[in-house]
């Protein structure tokens, strides 16, 4: 970073500028100095000289107390010198030293991984910028290699573990249409069969959430989110064939600025996540507006752990369906783009709250 820039340490040129800083003041004195000695010390040695040299009475004169007046402006002069100087050095001097930290500083607090480049550090003559600038430099390489190598693993990833499951999952389904399968061999299947989607969800979901991490879902775009929401709902409807499904979105389109595909998602996981824990001949209620989504939904289960229950493979009643991923995906897209997520329970009825 430093080049071919002569270095100093920056001790040595707050030193040095210190230095140069008070010579300039003092120089600067030496008029009042000058001053000083004529009024207080040379006066009187002069009228005593001129008068043993003329055969004149000596005059009358206090040297003893001039010397210590003129002692004493001195002092007081010296001290306001250096103190000048010691305001300048730290206002003016040590800013203008400070100055390649300070913009080294806004630089790093820009750097994004997801923008996928390294910044352009400022050159200092200051050995210990030119130190940190390198330093900094190396670990933003390092940072977005291990980026990168992590966003092919999740790439690869979501290829690899997708294909076979989806082998297996055909294998069975060709299991279960061969005959002569006794029932026993049936329920077999059928296990496997719910396990091998188990397991193909949960792999999604994992890379869904490593993904968000990452940052690969740069794109953003003005949804409407009542519209988002009739495209969605009526999809659900095989998920609560018993549930009552009461939408309350108003008649103003609500827009919020977001990655269509995870919003997408979102949305479907607190709706899956409401069916889940819902009571037969239950309500889910989703309503909207400019500043915030609520899905609420009723059940016969005690109020949830709101410090937890966006952990992921957190599941405090051990459901049989879902994974525990559902509402850290929520959690996940929610931090992406900037908004809170928030639990409360009232009555038997379980309320998420999304603010945008």
């Amino acid at each position: 970073v430093g080049g071919t820039m002569r270095q100093r340490s920056l001790i040595y040129k707050l030193m040095s500028q210190f230095v140069v800083c008070v010579a300039v003041l003092f120089m600067l004195a030496a008029p009042l100095f000058y001053w000083l000695t004529e009024n207080y010390y040379a006066e009187d040695m002069a009228d005593l000289r001129e008068a043993v040299a003329q055969g004149r009475p000596l005059p009358a004169c206090d040297l003893e107390e001039d010397v210590v007046e003129g002692i004493m402006i001195q002092y007081v002069v010296i001290s306001i010198t250096v103190s000048i100087a010691v305001l300048l050095m730290l206002r003016l001097m040590a800013k203008r030293l400070w100055a390649p930290f300070d913009r080294t500083l806004e630089l790093i607090e820009q750097f994004r991984l997801e923008d996928d480049r390294r910044l352009e550090l400022p050159r200092s003559d200051v050995r210990e910028f030119a130190r940190l600038n390198g330093a900094l430099d190396r670990l933003m390489a390092n940072s977005l290699a291990s980026y990168h190598a992590q966003k092919e693993f999740t790439e690869n990833a979501s290829h690899e573990l997708q294909t076979p499951l989806a082998i297996f999952q055909t294998k069975l389904d060709l299991l279960l249409q061969q005959p002569g399968l006794t029932r026993e061999q049936a329920d077999i299947i059928q296990d496997l069969y719910r396990m091998n989607s188990r397991l193909s969800r949960l792999s999604r979901n994992l890379l869904l959430l490593a993904k968000i991490d990452n940052g690969q879902f740069d794109r953003t775009e003005r949804v409407q989110l009542r519209a988002l929401l009739d495209e969605l709902l009526p999809s659900l409807d095989c998920l609560s064939t018993n549930l009552d499904i009461q939408c309350r979105l108003g008649s103003d389109p609500v827009y919020v600025q977001a990655n269509r595909a995870l919003l997408e998602s979102m949305i479907n996981n607190l709706m899956v996540n409401a069916v889940r824990h819902n009571r037969p001949g239950g309500t889910i209620t989703v309503s909207a507006t400019t500043h915030a989504l609520t899905v609420a939904n009723t059940s016969d289960e005690p109020a949830l752990d709101a410090t937890h229950i966006f952990n992921r493979f957190y599941r405090p009643t051990q459901h049989e369906l879902g994974n525990g991923l559902g509402l850290a995906i929520v959690k996940a897209v929610c931090d992406y783009h900037g908004w809170t997520i928030g639990y409360h329970y009232d009555h038997g009825i379980h309320s998420f709250v999304v603010h945008f």
